[in-house]
């Protein structure tokens, strides 16, 4: 869904509700490929954190590779709208992992159309992690969906895995100090 509004970020925003009601939605802008978005590719994982750092001048909280198979692949920053993607792959599926400077009130996120299967809370080095697993349609495996905030930083992690895969990325991200 695209809007044009005049008015701030309080007009499209209460534009968006008025559009999706009561739905739990979450909204990225992830198909950009202008001259806005930086695509890193084939770079290595600790370069593309640093691009994130140096854009952003702060640490982030950073997904440590501990699965099998699980590997970096891309990162696309957009300095405009202050995100980071940063995507991995594991066992023939994508993780994704949204970082959202918040520079100013907005609202960002991503919309699942899926069935929730289980939704909780953990805390991991005292911040707290929301959790929702969803029920995929022919598939015994969920997409999970891990959201929290650190340092006034909004974080989403997402990834068609076990819940035991994905609680064990979410044990071992690397909070900054």
């Amino acid at each position: 869904m695209g809007i044009t509004s005049m008015g701030g970020p309080e007009r499209v925003v209460r534009m968006v509700r008025q559009a999706v009601g009561d739905r739990d939605v979450e909204q990225v802008d992830s198909n950009k490929t202008d001259k806005q978005n930086k695509i890193i590719e084939g770079e290595a994982e600790e370069e593309a954190y640093q691009k994130i750092r140096d854009t952003f001048d702060t640490d982030v909280v950073k997904v440590f590779v501990c699965l099998p198979d699980m590997k970096f692949d891309t990162m696309n920053l957009d300095e405009s709208k202050q995100v980071a993607e940063m995507y991995y792959s594991y066992d023939g599926e994508t993780i994704g992992y949204i970082i959202n400077m918040p520079y100013r009130d907005s609202s960002w996120g991503v919309d699942f159309e899926d069935s929730v299967e289980k939704k909780y809370s953990k805390e991991i080095h005292k911040c707290k992690i929301n959790i929702t697993l969803y029920e995929i349609e022919d598939s015994n495996v969920p997409k999970c969906v891990a959201k929290f905030k650190y340092g006034n930083i909004e974080y989403i992690l997402m990834g068609t895995m076990s819940e035991q895969n994905f609680e064990k990325i979410l044990k071992n991200l690397f909070f900054p100090k």
